[in-house]
């Protein structure tokens, strides 16, 4: 039997369950290219969600990107959000949650010494019903913010 969910992470229960769709991607150094994601939120009861990510080609299945993260709140009306990726990179992003919309900008980026040059992250989830809509910019060492990722998916029924 699933744990029942904190109460102090309600607000975010619209997030619950796993999602899928499709995407594209796109930054000034590299080529634009679509992609297959899906995306779990789930929780163990505690004051936090757990997040995992994982995105393919649409083409040959070939892996593009994984995440895995917790999602919690914060100060009143904001929320935390801090990722692992296995391409060298951490990231601590904050935000405003407004109904069933995020806006959450990174408060910090750590990398390995060889790990992907990223300073600064903006995410943007909109959820309407079953559909998640989001956008994701990216700056680097040598790149401005710009557009990297938009993607909708849906909300995947058992």
């Amino acid at each position: 039997m699933a744990p029942e969910l904190h109460p102090d992470v309600q607000p975010l229960a619209f997030l619950l369950g796993t999602w899928r769709g499709e995407g594209t991607g796109e930054y000034p150094t590299i080529d634009p290219f679509s992609f297959v994601e899906e995306m779990t939120f789930d929780h163990v009861g505690d004051t936090f969600l757990c997040y995992q990510q994982a995105s393919w080609s649409p083409i040959d299945r070939a892996p593009i990107h994984f995440e895995r993260g917790f999602l919690r709140p914060g100060l009143p009306g904001r929320i935390e959000f801090t990722l692992a990726h296995p391409i060298g990179l951490t990231e601590v992003t904050e935000g405003a949650l407004d109904g069933t919309s995020l806006e959450l900008s990174s408060t910090a980026v750590g990398r390995t010494t060889t790990g992907l040059t990223t300073t600064a992250v903006i995410r943007r989830y909109r959820v309407d019903g079953d559909v998640m809509r989001y956008r994701t910019d990216m700056a680097t060492d040598e790149t401005p913010m710009a557009l990297h990722l938009e993607a909708e998916l849906h909300r995947v029924v058992a």
